[in-house]
Formats: structure tokens, C-alpha cells, sequence
């Protein structure tokens, strides 16, 4: 038995909700884009907002508000599995109780191990995101593995005030603009001969390179700490 959402968080909850007591028999949870399986039953499931709702806010009563945004953080994630580990961990943790999130089950060991993936990215682009500025806006422009968008903007908001600027997702063609007091999550078509190269940029490779110590270097070290899948956007290592 597969179960087929249209691919938003309220629909995987709407599909919890509905599954609840045939979790166990549930083979996969897919996006209706998805290829069609002829072998398997599949049952298509319209998302409802309040039976999303109720699931949610079961969910921060029954565990924790915490927990509620692991859930989601662990749905921003690229992983295919992630909707049946969503899925099957709660069940998991409402029959045995919370503490089973630190058992050996499948599901809820790949739960966690999404769940630290997506966190360690997010972790990494906040250190590794560079803002090139124009006119007054700062922009940035990434490509992360998992939709971390939103996670790092809230990063931003809280860390630059409120400074103007934009971050967008090239591989998602997603980005967010912050006017210093809302802000808006848009979709784009993003150029290839997109950039912004001036003074900026160039200010802070002086300041890169004048607080490098030749002496010190270690190639192995910088990509060990910083991979190179995080370096098409950074400056300092992209020279012009």
C-alpha cells in the first residue's frame, strides 16, 4: 500500500492522519508527480488544513513544540525515504512512548539521521554564506542539498537586523527578500550570467588574505572543515 500527497507538509500530515491505523501495512509515501506504480495499491490523499492541524497539534501536545520542528526540519530534506520515516517514527513514538526516538528501529534511526544531515548543512551555511552588496541590498546566492531556505534566512534576519537583502536557492529557483521588517518568499528564473562583482567582493578578499598566515596553510585541513561542495560561492576562494 502506497500513499500518494501532493508533496506539502499539510498533505504528509493529512496522509499521517488518514494512516494512522494501517501505518504498519504502508509500504511508501509519495508525491503524486512521481512515477505511477502498477504493482502496488496506491491511494491518492487530499490534503485537509484541519485534519493537518490536528495531527500537528497532537504532535506538540503529545511530545513537544521542539519535536514539531524537528518533523518539519527532517520534510526540508532531499532524502526520498523521508515521508515514511516521518511517518512510521510517529507511530513508533505514540505506541511506545518518546523515548523510543533513541531506539535501533529503522525508521526512526534514518528519522535522525536525516534529521542530522539537514541540521549539519544548515550549520554550514551559516558560516559559509556570502552577501555581495548593491545600492544598499545585500544578496546571496546558494545551492544546498535540502530546502534549508528558510532556516537560514531566519538566521540572517536575526544576526543582520534590519539590513535589506535577498538569498535565493539556485537549485530550487527559490528565494526570500527581507526589507528589514517583512519579508516575502518568491519563486524566480535566475539568469546564468547572473552576479554581482564590486567593491564589496573585493574589500573582503584584502581581508581574507591579509589575516592569512601562508606559513599555516593546509589545504587538507580547509577541505576537511570546509568542503568544497560549499565553494562556488565564496570569494575568497573564486577569485575574478
Amino acid at each position: 500500500m502506497i500513499y500518494v500527497y501532493d508533496g506539502s507538509f499539510q498533505g504528509l500530515l493529512t496522509v499521517i492522519f488518514d494512516s494512522y491505523k494501517v501505518l504498519e501495512e504502508v509500504k511508501d509515501i509519495v508525491k503524486e508527480t512521481e512515477q505511477e506504480d502498477f504493482i502496488n495499491d496506491r491511494i491518492k490523499c487530499v490534503t485537509e488544513r484541519d485534519k493537518a492541524e490536528r495531527v500537528k497539534n497532537s504532535i506538540i501536545k503529545n511530545f513537544s513544540y521542539s519535536f514539531y520542528e524537528n518533523i518539519f526540519m527532517v520534510f526540508s530534506s532531499n532524502n526520498e525515504k523521508k515521508e515514511i520515516a516521518i511517518a512510521k517514527t510517529l507511530k513508533k513514538l505514540y505506541v511506545e512512548g518518546f523515548y523510543y526516538i533513541e531506539s535501533a528501529d529503522d525508521y526512526v534511526v534514518l528519522f535522525r539521521n536525516i534529521l542530522k544531515r539537514v541540521l549539519g548543512e544548515i550549520h554550514s551555511y551559516k558560516g559559509l554564506l556570502r552577501f555581495d552588496e548593491k545600492d544598499g541590498l545585500l544578496f546571496a546566492k546558494f545551492s544546498p542539498e535540502n530546502d534549508i531556505l528558510y532556516y537560514i534566512f531566519n538566521h540572517f534576519k536575526r544576526r543582520l537586523v534590519k539590513t535589506k537583502f535577498i538569498i535565493v536557492d539556485i537549485k530550487r529557483n527559490r528565494g526570500v527578500i527581507y526589507n528589514g521588517v517583512r519579508a516575502e518568499f518568491f519563486d524566480y528564473e535566475m539568469k546564468e550570467d547572473f552576479k554581482i562583482e564590486d567593491d564589496y567582493v573585493d574589500l573582503w578578499r584584502i581581508f581574507y588574505d591579509a589575516i592569512a598566515i601562508k606559513e599555516r596553510k593546509n589545504e587538507r585541513l580547509r577541505v576537511q572543515n570546509m568542503p568544497k561542495k560549499y565553494w562556488n560561492y565564496l570569494p575568497e576562494i573564486n577569485r575574478l
